[in-house]
């Protein structure tokens, strides 16, 4: 496996070419794609270079380039000094602000290891206050990944959903349930699906704040209270 980590990159080219302008461009181009996706064409055409085979010299492949743009968006990330809690749920608001302002990024941090000096910070902020417990290696991680799985779900389910509006055209709420309420009506006077057909026909089932991402959080972080103790001295 390649990683773009080990490669220094070409000194930059003018105002024209460099590691950090290319990687910006990226990431802007993926915010602005219903779908985050790039092409290297479409890197070079936004940074002005007249061949994608000029960036390589900077990022050394397409891999190298999803590393640094998953590690600039985990650099926008902070874990807040204080207590386990207060650090993991801190982890997990910056996380979802992150994801909602790149979706893309809940996707591609699936797609190669965290090993970037954005990602390596984040983790190592993160572990630090669960050294005060006696837990293992794994059940440290664990407790992260708990949260950042929470962060990386909510973002991929965005990033899906919002793919699905503009391939349905139905960018709203209101048009999406316009669209499955005869559905929804037939499956209604069949009654074959009694307990869903009871929480879809319940105004209350729109509600956000039980199934918001905080209070989902909330329930992890309680989860993982209750498997705390506190190692010995």
């Amino acid at each position: 496996m390649s990683l773009v980590w080990f490669d220094e990159p070409a000194a930059p080219r003018g105002e024209q070419l460099s590691r950090e302008r290319i990687v910006a461009a990226a990431i802007a181009l993926a915010d602005a794609d219903v779908r985050g996706e790039v092409t290297m064409r479409a890197v070079a055409a936004r940074v002005g270079s007249s061949t994608p085979m000029s960036l390589y010299r900077y990022v050394g492949s397409k891999d190298g380039l999803t590393d640094l743009m998953v590690d600039e968006v985990y650099g926008e990330i902070v874990v807040p000094a204080g207590d386990w809690r207060t650090g993991l749920r801190g982890l997990g608001l910056s996380g979802w602000e992150a994801v909602q302002r790149h979706p893309w990024f809940a996707r591609l941090a699936f797609s190669r290891p965290p090993l970037g000096p954005h990602a390596l910070a984040l983790y190592d902020a993160a572990l630090a206050p669960l050294e005060a417990f006696d837990l293992g290696a794994a059940e440290r991680m664990g407790a992260v990944n708990t949260v950042l799985g929470h962060v990386f779900g909510s973002g991929l389910a965005l990033l899906e959903e919002r793919a699905m509006r503009e391939r349905a055209g139905l960018p709203t709420d209101e048009d999406l349930t316009d669209a499955v309420r005869p559905y929804l009506q037939r499956i209604t006077e069949e009654g074959r699906y009694p307990h869903f057909i009871r929480w879809a026909n319940d105004p209350a089932r729109l509600d956000p704040a039980p199934q918001s991402f905080e209070r989902i959080l909330e329930w992890l972080l309680d989860g993982i209270e209750a498997t705390l103790v506190t190692a010995p001295e």
